[in-house]
């Protein structure tokens, strides 16, 4: 038998706590990710060229970067510089917590950017310029019109970048963070069995996985209600 039950039963506590952590970075990271992200989408889509320069260089940088470099140099690099160790930010950037967070809300950014930027371009302009020649402001457009219509077309590729994030986290167990991953191997170091840790911890990614799915499913549907009624449609044509 490829999993000894025995050792399964023994490491369910430990792989549970690895999996509260892991989905505790998958939120900080989503969050603080998709706020730096809206920006740079902004300046992707900017008229001035500069603006647009910034947006297209961050997306290139941090879309293409592997996240395990973008850790390491984070967690590596930066406690090389001098004035990084004595300024105020060094109480956080100390701690591996933090640079696992930074870094992967840097790489998830450069993802969710340009999948923003392109549900922004997707708006059709004859809506925008509609909404502005009945005199709503800029913000106004944007809120209304360009956010509602951006959102429903981004769900699907945002779903697959948290599909992404939750993957990504893997990699925190390199700086001595105790997620998932890195709980499967303490595990496996302890007890040298490699099989029943790893497929424990790949079986708990695929629920949390397939949860997401699930959820983006559901948001699809409400936001998009023609969704709803091409669905029973589609069942019975496969069905017939």
């Amino acid at each position: 038998m490829i999993m000894d039950l025995q050792t399964l039963v023994g490491v369910v506590p430990d792989l549970l706590e690895g999996t509260l952590v892991t989905l505790q970075l998958v939120a900080f990271v989503l969050v603080i990710g998709f706020l730096i992200a809206l920006p740079v989408a902004l300046a992707r889509n900017a008229n001035l060229r500069p603006l647009r320069a910034f947006g297209a260089g961050f997306i290139f940088v941090f879309r293409g970067a592997p996240v395990l470099v973008l850790l390491y140099l984070v967690y590596y690099g930066l406690p090389q510089f001098a004035w990084i160790r004595q300024s105020a930010a060094w109480v956080l950037l100390r701690e591996p917590y933090v640079c696992a967070v930074v870094a992967l809300s840097l790489n998830s950014a450069g993802y969710a950017a340009e999948i923003l930027a392109g549900a922004f371009r997707a708006v059709p302009r004859g809506e925008v310029e509609a909404a502005m020649a009945v005199g709503m402001s800029r913000f106004h457009v944007f809120r209304s019109v360009i956010a509602p219509q951006a959102a429903r077309l981004a769900l699907r590729g945002y779903g697959n970048e948290v599909v992404f994030v939750i993957k990504g986290t893997a990699v925190v167990s390199m700086v001595t963070i105790i997620d998932l991953m890195g709980a499967a191997n303490a595990v496996y170091f302890n007890t040298y069995d490699p099989f029943t840790p790893l497929l424990a911890a790949g079986v708990i990614y695929l629920a949390m996985v397939a949860v997401l799915t699930r959820a983006v499913g559901w948001l699809e549907r409400a936001m998009w209600p023609e969704l709803r009624a091409a669905a029973p449609a589609i069942g019975k044509a496969v069905a017939g």
